[in-house]
């Protein structure tokens, strides 16, 4: 025998019967507000809709949906074959905007001491004789700082070398190469002060004098001024270093090159 099924109205007026049968302590006003709206009239909402039989398979189209992106995303060579599914499903796909992959954040330039010249006018004004590497790898700075030591004592210049192919740009300091000279001289017993668990010096002839390739990390080193004071240099791109001396002047050339490159082009200077 074939049950049929209450209708909608129905259905309300028997809740709204076993209601009114329930035992309850304390009738409240809830409870009328409550029979009152079972006994409304209700105004088609959308998904009642959904209960006719012409949307018996709305669920199952809403999951292959779901699934055909899932596929689209996942496989870019499913993308077009999910696409065609969808738009003949009646769904339209848009194309956003392609996202852009981050890009790593550009190293930061580091600030030199002294103000910014040119070659020529550093040569002019520096109490010493500068000099710059003609080696090809280096060509001409791009940047010449002219300053004093941080004691004030004596003039510091800075040849700047921001970027040159074969060389890595620091992350230290954003540039290739730098060469600072000054007036004083290296003093070996104080490298004991520059020497950590990764750094290595090794004693070097550099253009006839007294020179030392350090190599690893090194943050500082010390040397003493004309008149003989112990003086404390940093070294900007904690890095590769080669220091010498020359005519009274002291040298240093800071790159991450090898040793016999760094020789090269200090054998370059003029």
């Amino acid at each position: 025998m074939t049950r049929e099924r209450m209708t909608e109205h129905e259905l309300d007026a028997a809740l709204a019967d076993v209601g009114e049968r329930l035992a309850y302590p304390r009738p409240t006003r809830l409870a009328d507000a409550v029979r009152a709206r079972l006994r409304e009239p209700r105004a088609g909402r959308w998904w009642d809709a959904l209960r006719s039989p012409r949307y018996a398979f709305a669920p199952i189209l809403a999951t292959l949906a779901v699934l055909a992106l899932a596929v689209a995303l996942a496989n870019p060579d499913a993308r077009a074959a999910a696409i065609q599914f969808l738009h003949v499903r009646g769904i339209d796909i848009f194309r956003a905007p392609s996202i852009t992959t981050p890009v790593a954040t550009a190293v930061p330039r580091a600030t030199f001491a002294g103000a910014l010249t040119t070659l020529d006018d550093a040569r002019r004004g520096a109490d010493f004789t500068v000099l710059a590497p003609t080696d090809p790898r280096l060509g001409a700075p791009d940047e010449v700082y002219r300053g004093k030591s941080p004691s004030g004592t004596h003039d510091v210049v800075t040849l700047v070398y921001t970027s040159r192919a074969g060389i890595p740009v620091s992350r230290e300091a954003g540039v290739s190469a730098l060469v600072v000279e000054f007036r004083g001289r290296v003093d070996e017993s104080l490298f004991g002060k520059v020497a950590g668990a990764g750094t290595r010096i090794e004693d070097v002839t550099v253009n006839g004098g007294k020179g030392f390739w350090i190599e690893g990390e090194p943050h500082l080193f010390f040397y003493r001024d004309e008149a003989g004071n112990p003086q404390s240099e940093t070294l900007r791109l904690a890095g590769n270093t080669l220091l010498w001396e020359q005519d009274g002047v002291t040298f240093r050339l800071e790159a991450q090159v090898s040793r016999d490159d760094a020789l090269r082009i200090a054998a370059s200077f003029r």
